[in-house]
């Protein structure tokens, strides 16, 4: 049946043994053409913003853009904690700066281009995360691309197994807590 989606969690026995919150991995096999749906680790979808009232930016689920910022630098890798964590060094900066992924296909091509030069987008937005106690002010990466191609393009170009293969790396990687 086309469309069919099946979700899977990969990480709830493994998260409960370390005390972290389970990630759900959608997976579509009726069309493995299609992008795979976000990983439910993100405290809310990374969806486009729309103009409030008071002239901030409010995205979808209630989050609240603050501003954004487009940065060049190194994606280095992931971090797992209650959420995963993208990790970009940028030159001139002691620590490297600290986001959740956006959607997919942001999070494979991150993932594909470890230890390579990156520039991505990166909206610091106030959102409800309940493990960190409520409204909180997090950094998502909501846009991303090399000196080649955005990751919307390197996505595109890819064949079905080549898109199947990097949801499996990352699946293995950053999902299952390596690095």
């Amino acid at each position: 049946m086309r469309g069919a989606i099946i979700c899977v969690s990969f990480m709830s026995l493994a998260a409960a043994g370390c005390g972290q919150r389970a990630a759900n991995v959608t997976v579509n096999i009726a069309d493995p053409s299609l992008p795979p749906a976000a990983p439910a680790n993100q405290a809310a979808p990374a969806n486009q913003a729309a103009p409030a009232a008071n002239g901030q930016a409010a995205a979808a689920g209630g989050d609240q853009v603050l501003r954004t910022e487009t940065v060049s630098g190194t994606f280095t890798g992931w971090e797992m904690g209650d959420y995963l964590w993208g990790k970009i060094q940028v030159a001139g900066r002691a620590e490297p700066i600290s986001a959740q992924p956006g959607p997919t296909p942001i999070d494979l091509f991150l993932d594909a281009n470890r230890g390579r030069p990156v520039t991505v987008e990166i909206a610091t937005v106030r959102t409800e995360i309940p493990e960190a106690g409520g409204m909180t002010e997090i950094k998502r990466i909501t846009a991303a691309r090399n000196a080649a191609a955005t990751a919307e393009a390197w996505w595109q170009g890819l064949s079905a197994a080549d898109r199947a293969a990097a949801q499996r790396r990352f699946e293995a990687g950053a999902l299952s807590g390596g690095q």
